[in-house]
């Protein structure tokens, strides 16, 4: 077996840490905080933890439950939940010591009578292998651990009518044998997967690896993670309070494992909605954390809190704009069905304008013009996946994708492929209404301009990007071409847009999840569990396939940055900004909290410390030196 227990990043992966960190001892002439509070805006309907819907929803379940590891500040993989850990000599075979004596508490802070042991693992795959339950990620999963795929499609194919001779029952009893996870004893789990994974640790750091008491969940049913005492808790806080749309509290277990590295009592989040109010709230010192807009910023810096103004480091997130090729508007459905009309909304998207919401001192910032991030994966010699030939060109010159002349000639040409002989009516349109209520209902003509649905939420920036969005299109596009109707969700995006396909056009962020290109490219393929877009692309699908049956790591990089350039060149998607580097002012003593750019690791407040008086931009800058020295060490 290949010991791995306190394995650390090797110089490749060590290079992609978050720059900046200091170290996490108190300073005794500052003083500190025992609680913290901050906001969020999304209405949170469930915090089941295999069906999260959004992002920021992790923090939650980062702080109330543990997986198998996790990693310190140096975004180093370290045990948790599992003490130790090893693989075959192959990397197909992974084993994890499970930590004895680890009980789950419920939403009163009380130890129960449930064990935390292997078993808890296997359950928790059990859970998420089942179609029925809507796991978020098991499409990342599913080609990973052996029989895992088979498994699910079975059930699958049962449940969708399929296949009609076979008992759901039959397959289900199954799991043990035919999936690559099981209790080798009460406190030894093995994965078996269905290849060579050098990143599999990563996975592990995703909430669909946290452990479950199965009796618990089977006793909620579809009550599962509605409210905190439909949960159990395993990490450093559990959720003692969750009034909706108001208030939710995360308190101190005092049964953690870990418990003496956990420097706060309690994490307060409290549920706004007006994103001014946020500035305000923290300078009455009401919060410990705040996100600033563009205006914001202009604002803040004339006055006494200019002081506290720092960019966070960005992340590995990516936003990207996409298309609903399944969506009730004909005429959009006629238009995002030709290759011309996307390269024409490709090019027509100034992604510097966009990043300057965020960032108006440097708009470049932000700006990413790949699916998958820079600095995050590299091969064995030390090369970084954007910089492969494929999609090397479009991370080094990412100004050349914003280019009018393009849009224009594209556009032109499209409307050559979509228009009858007059230029003006559209082929095969039926004039009718596009109900796409509670976000909008519009009439269609058939003709130009072509109507677009551009969904996005209510909030201040949001709001202004979709304002520049739509004179982008308009103006480099033409207003009689195309017309840009706005739609804003009310509060929850997800079941008034996501769930009921209320949009033509619309822009995400996806988290980048595990060290593997995959983790974004298998995404979205036509068969992924979460295709919002609605295609069928056999080509591009093929062309993930083979690259997820290679495992060498240069031959693999290599298909896979293959398959990003062909989804980028045929413009089904427009990658334009990384996640994070936000401008904030917080309490929060930079990088004493777990660091990392995967899973729940960047969502953890355990080890924070949050000092009485904000940190200032001096201190923030200091820190961060110290940091990359740090790292530098590390790394030599």
């Amino acid at each position: 077996m290949k010991r791995l227990i306190g394995f650390v990043l090797t110089l490749a992966l060590c290079l992609s840490l978050f720059a900046g960190c200091g170290g996490t001892e108190k300073d005794t002439d500052v003083k500190y905080l025992d609680n913290y509070k901050t906001t969020f805006t999304n209405t949170i309907e469930s915090l089941n933890p295999f069906t999260l819907a959004t992002l920021s929803e992790l923090q939650y379940i980062a702080n109330t439950m543990d997986g198998l590891i996790e990693t310190d500040t140096y975004a180093r993989y370290i045990p948790s939940l599992a003490e130790s850990w090893a693989s075959n000599d192959d990397l197909t075979v992974w084993t994890f010591k499970i930590r004895q004596g680890q009980y789950f508490v419920d939403h009163t802070g009380a130890k129960t009578d449930y064990e935390i042991t292997a078993q808890s693992w296997v359950e928790s795959l059990r859970y998420v292998a089942d179609p029925a339950h809507g796991a978020s990620y098991i499409s990342t999963v599913r080609g990973v651990i052996d029989g895992l795929a088979d498994y699910y499609w079975a059930l699958s194919d049962i449940d969708d009518g399929t296949d009609t001779e076979t008992e759901r029952a039959t397959v289900e009893a199954t799991f043990d044998t035919a999936v690559g996870v099981k209790a080798v004893d009460t406190y030894t789990l093995q994965y078996t997967l269905s290849g060579p994974t050098p990143y599999f640790l990563s996975f592990m750091l995703m909430e669909i690896f946290v452990p479950i008491a199965p009796e618990f969940v089977a006793e909620k049913g579809e009550n599962y993670g509605t409210s905190n005492a439909n949960l159990l808790y395993c990490g450093a806080y559990y959720m003692s309070a969750w009034d909706r749309d108001k208030m939710i509290t995360l308190t101190k277990n005092e049964h953690y494992w870990d418990k003496d590295k956990v420097n706060l009592k309690q994490l307060q989040f409290e549920k706004v909605s007006d994103s001014v109010s946020t500035v305000e709230m923290f300078q009455r010192g009401e919060i410990q954390n705040v996100t600033l807009t563009s205006e914001e910023l202009t604002s803040v810096r004339g006055g006494d809190y200019g002081k506290y103004v720092y960019l966070a480091d960005k992340s590995a997130g990516t936003y990207w704009f996409y298309y609903n090729f399944g969506g009730a508007n004909p005429e959009f459905d006629l238009a995002c069905n030709n290759e011309n009309f996307r390269k024409a909304v490709y090019y027509a998207i100034n992604r510097e304008t966009l990043s300057a919401i965020w960032e108006p001192n440097d708009p470049a910032f932000f700006v990413r013009t790949t699916m998958s991030p820079e600095n995050v994966m590299f091969d064995e010699n030390g090369r970084d996946y954007t910089d492969y030939p494929a999609i090397k060109a479009y991370k080094d010159n990412p100004a050349a994708q914003f280019d009018t002349a393009k849009a224009k000639e594209f556009m032109t040409a499209a409307l050559a492929e979509m228009t009858e002989a007059d230029g003006l009516t559209l082929k095969g349109v039926t004039p009718g209404t596009v109900s796409r209520l509670p976000i909008a209902e519009f009439d269609i003509d058939g003709k130009l301009p072509i109507d677009i649905l551009y969904t996005s939420s209510n909030s201040d920036s949001e709001m202004k990007k979709s304002l520049l969005v739509k004179e982008m299109l308009e103006s480099y596009l033409g207003k009689e071409n195309v017309n840009v109707i706005l739609g804003y969700s009310n509060s929850s995006f997800t079941s008034e847009v996501w769930d009921l396909g209320n949009w033509d056009f619309v822009d995400d962020s996806f988290g980048f999840r595990y060290a593997d290109p995959s983790a974004n490219l298998n995404r979205i393929t036509s068969d992924y569990d979460l295709n919002d877009c609605l295609y069928t692309i056999p080509e591009y699908d093929a062309m993930i396939e083979a690259a997820s049956a290679t495992y060498g790591t240069e031959a693999r990089f290599t298909k896979y940055s293959e398959a990003e350039l062909w989804m980028i060149e045929h413009a089904y998607y427009i990658p334009y900004m990384s996640g994070g580097g936000s401008y904030r002012m917080t309490h929060i003593v930079p990088y004493t909290d777990p660091q990392g750019t995967f899973g729940t690791s960047g969502y953890k407040y355990k080890g924070a410390l949050i000092q009485e008086t904000p940190v200032t931009t001096e201190q923030h800058a200091q820190l961060a030196e110290e940091y990359a020295k740090a790292v530098a060490a590390l790394a030599n």
